[in-house]
């Protein structure tokens, strides 16, 4: 007969694999919903820009942190050739911390997102 600590061992050792496995599953990918006629793609077939058909909110997640931008519905939204949002037009203001700093991006700015390759989050905005 196994011994509490014998089974909160192996609960533990599931635990742990389960949540590498969890780690390492696939990525998830989104829809957006363009206008008609407005789609333009990559020469690789990944979706390049956009007109949203409504509000869209888009998360990105990186080393530095996550990021929500909320996407207004009417006005060009656009990602890399690799599938990443790269800007869109707010629909609402959002804050972005630089440093120490807070940059305060208002609805209508459009943003604009790099990541580099250590996964850091580069988000600027102009009105």
């Amino acid at each position: 007969m196994l011994k509490h600590s014998q089974i909160s061992l192996i609960f533990a050792s599931l635990l742990g694999v389960s949540t590498v496995s969890l780690t390492l599953s696939k990525p998830v990918y989104a829809s957006v919903v363009c206008e008609p006629g407005t789609i333009r793609n990559h020469s690789n077939g990944s979706l390049a820009s956009c007109i949203l058909g409504s509000d869209t909110t888009i998360q990105v997640a990186s080393s530095s942190g996550q990021s929500v931008f909320p996407c207004k519905a009417g006005k060009s939204i656009s990602f890399n050739s690799n599938g990443q949002f790269s800007s869109c037009t707010l629909s609402e203001e959002i804050r972005v911390r630089k440093g120490n700093n807070t940059q305060v991006c208002q609805a209508e700015s459009l943003v604009y997102l790099s990541v580099d390759s250590r996964g850091r989050q580069d988000i600027n905005c102009y009105r």
